[in-house]
């Protein structure tokens, strides 16, 4: 059985401090750590920039994934973007390329030989001390353990803690279920303007949840431009 990383992306993203240059070699070398670490992993790209990447971009991409998927066209998406709804943006577009995944017969049948799903943010990097060993936990997900909220207003009496997105991973039997979970996302970030950390930690069902205290990876926050572990 495969691991498939579904690696997320906005290189042409109009926010933060990360230039597009930036950007591109970042989450080249993003695809590379994949690589390195999970040697015959399939690689899907998906990117949700707010306006369309250029073609020589995808190509050169196209040689460190198995797969990508150029969503700047779609409506829905690039709109939430231009009005800066990271969050909603993130879980909508997670949710439509886990369709994607369900619906095309081609990806169908890969789908079938897929064991674990690996959801990573674009510019994040593996450590020495990753090992996918900790993931395969078949019927659960696996996140690095929940923080407490940095809230301060009446969302914390909901939004207690939060949980790490930049990579989490889960069983292909709860595709379904993190799909409704992505729906319920967006719903409670435009009604709360809470982000997608707490919104996960809020909907998910904690019966399924497994809790690590490491997940061994480094990403670089597009706001500040800095570096962190996790």
């Amino acid at each position: 059985m495969k691991n498939l990383f579904i690696v997320t992306s906005a290189l042409n993203a109009d926010m933060g401090v990360v230039n597009r240059k930036d950007r591109f070699d970042q989450t080249v070398k993003g695809l590379l750590s994949i690589r390195k670490h999970v040697p015959d992993a399939l690689i899907l790209l998906a990117d949700g920039s707010p306006t369309k990447i250029d073609d020589e971009k995808l190509k050169a991409l196209a040689h460190f994934a198995n797969f990508a998927s150029d969503f700047s066209d779609d409506s829905q998406i690039t709109e939430l973007a231009f009005n800066h709804q990271k969050s909603a943006a993130e879980n909508l577009l997670m949710l439509k390329t886990l369709m994607l995944l369900q619906q095309d017969e081609g990806m169908k049948d890969i789908m079938s030989n897929v064991g674990r799903i690996f959801k990573i943010s674009g510019r994040t990097d593996f450590m020495d001390g990753f090992d996918i060993e900790e993931h395969m936990i078949p019927g659960k997900y696996v996140f690095k353990k929940r923080i407490p909220t940095w809230l301060t207003d009446s969302r914390k009496e909901f939004a207690t803690d939060l949980l790490i997105t930049r990579m989490f991973s889960f069983c292909p039997t709860l595709m379904n279920d993190y799909m409704k979970m992505c729906e319920d996302n967006i719903s409670l970030v435009l009604q709360t303007v809470i982000d997608t950390e707490h919104a996960h930690f809020v909907n998910i069902n904690k019966d399924l949840l497994v809790e690590l205290d490491e997940i061994h990876c480094t990403g670089i926050v597009a706001g500040s431009g800095t570096v962190e572990n996790y």
